[in-house]
């Protein structure tokens, strides 16, 4: 939101509590005056719709579960935790993450058992054959996994990249190295001071 001047205008603390308070979301103080809002009827892994909302005026919605049409559409920008900052959002934008983050944690994950394992009691609910059920569910985990690599592309890379070798595998390289120079320079003195001795 931008007053008349051009410069970026942050809505308070409490404003921001406000809106999130009329979506019905539970509280939950963290620390350092922070505070986080759970969404209790969340399908997925976690029920936290926003944490490490500030006084500073900081503050992140779960990205995590949102498709890549939605990130795309409305242009958020995703850190790689899979978090929205909200910092600079105006009342409309944080309603609008707010309810597309709800949206997205409402949505039934489908279970992970394997399809075999559940194949009796499949025909057990429906009259449908089960070979059937099962290849709808297999197209259905499919669509999933699509959508969730294509949200995970959106991901903003990190700024720091992360080093592909480790110290130990470095430490190794140098001291086995080091080890093979010694091993030639001692081979090398040996068989001269050995040779000259035998002449």
């Amino acid at each position: 939101m931008e007053n008349w001047k051009g410069v970026i205008q942050v809505l308070s603390f409490e404003e921001k509590r406000a809106i999130f308070h009329s979506f019905k979301l539970k509280e939950k103080k963290i620390s350092n005056g922070r505070v986080s809002f759970v969404y209790p009827e969340s399908h997925q892994k976690g029920q936290v719709l926003a944490t490490q909302l500030h006084p500073s005026g900081n503050g992140y919605v779960n990205g995590k579960y949102m498709s890549a049409e939605i990130i795309e559409k409305y242009g958020y920008e995703v850190d790689p935790r899979g978090w929205i900052s909200i910092k600079v959002f105006s009342k409309d934008e944080i309603a609008k993450v707010i309810t597309e983050a709800m949206r997205s944690m409402a949505v039934v994950v489908p279970s992970e058992e394997p399809f075999e394992k559940n194949e009796k009691e499949i025909s057990q609910q429906t009259d449908e054959p089960v070979e059937e059920q099962v290849i709808t569910a297999r197209k259905v985990e499919r669509s999933l996994e699509t959508q969730r690599m294509e949200t995970i592309g959106k991901i903003q890379p990190s700024t720091y990249e992360i080093y592909p070798g480790s110290c130990l595998f470095t430490w190794l390289g140098l001291t086995l190295s080091t080890m093979e120079y010694g091993f030639l320079v001692w081979r090398k003195a040996v068989r001269k001071y050995a040779g000259n001795g035998s002449k």
